[in-house]
């Protein structure tokens, strides 16, 4: 049973872990959620058909689709590390998290856009974990518009 969803299509995070309801606003990929001004990859940045990107030094897209188990950070209080399911697809890719906006962004990681909702993430995921033992499940999806109108409104 998942309990979030990313939908990189939409650039949201939704769903409830143990009873407390997500519903933010996101990104993933192409140094989405950066600080840093106009750091961001338009083409990169929740762009579904470029999950299997990584070359470069901040050229990333977004977190391969598929089902991944969520533990808290063991070092960060405000991070969510997100461990693949051995049957997802992930082009070598790895060290996912959900995390806060920063200086550098998104290199796939899921960031937040409000750092309330980063807080409630991981205080939700950390609870569920000590209360039930095991690892809530993150989904992530690309379902909505037309994913590739991406390549025709640049």
């Amino acid at each position: 049973m998942n309990q979030l969803t990313y939908n990189i299509v939409e650039h949201r995070l939704s769903g409830d872990v143990g009873g407390v309801p997500i519903n933010c606003a996101a990104g993933s990929g192409g140094r989405a959620g950066t600080k840093t001004k106009e750091a961001e990859n338009w083409w990169l940045k929740n762009n579904a058909l470029a999950t299997h990107v990584h070359f470069g030094a901040h050229q990333f897209g977004p977190l391969p689709q598929g089902r991944y188990y969520m533990r808290p950070h063991e070092k960060h209080s405000d991070m969510v590390r997100l461990d693949p399911f051995p049957s997802n697809l992930m082009f070598g890719r790895s060290g996912f998290l959900i995390h806060p906006r920063g200086p550098i962004g998104s290199h796939g990681c899921i960031v937040p856009y409000a750092f309330s909702d980063v807080r409630k993430i991981y205080t939700a995921v950390k609870t569920y974990v000590g209360v039930r033992k095991s690892n809530p499940v993150l989904e992530v999806i690309a379902v909505g518009s037309d994913v590739d109108q991406q390549f025709r409104t640049v």
